[in-house]
């Protein structure tokens, strides 16, 4: 009986050992706890572009402006006007700036609202749908996208 219990005290340890290293995250599971909170446009002058782009400067920057052939790193972080993060440099504890060594595979946008943009640089982009994703398949094609931009470094 003394083996008995012995081998299913083990077996016992055994499968809470097994199912405790089976309790692991989900590997598509996206983290976004490291990107800020949004920035603050209750200061910041609102500007509308003929496009419809609406972007809101937080911090002028320095230096050179962002061309359409720059390339650039850039910390930026995308949501949904609900607020909900769909997307962030900071993905996953990413300490380091997104780099885009071509501005125009980005949608219409967030390149227009990189374009002219200084080092060191924020900027607030409110994305309607035709300058974002609309007339795709993509899942936020109807969404109007809010992006908090800082830029890091203009490469070229």
């Amino acid at each position: 009986m003394r083996l008995l219990n012995s081998l299913f005290s083990a077996l016992l340890v055994t499968l809470v050992v097994f199912t405790a290293a089976c309790e692991t995250t989900d590997p598509y599971q996206v983290d976004y706890s490291l990107a800020p909170e949004p920035f603050s446009i209750d200061s910041a002058e609102k500007v509308e572009t003929e496009s419809g782009l609406v972007y809101y400067v937080i911090e002028e920057g320095s230096g050179e402006e962002v061309s359409r052939r720059s390339s650039i790193s850039v910390f930026y972080t995308g949501r949904k006007m609900s607020g909900e993060i769909f997307d962030s440099s900071y993905r996953n504890g990413n300490p380091n700036p997104a780099t885009f060594n071509e501005l125009g595979t980005l949608v219409k946008g967030f390149r227009e609202g990189l374009i002219g943009m200084k080092e060191g640089g924020e900027k607030v982009l409110i994305i309607p749908p035709n300058l974002g994703y609309g007339g795709t398949s993509h899942q936020l094609s109807n969404d109007t996208l809010r992006f908090d931009v800082e830029l890091d470094e203009i490469a070229y």
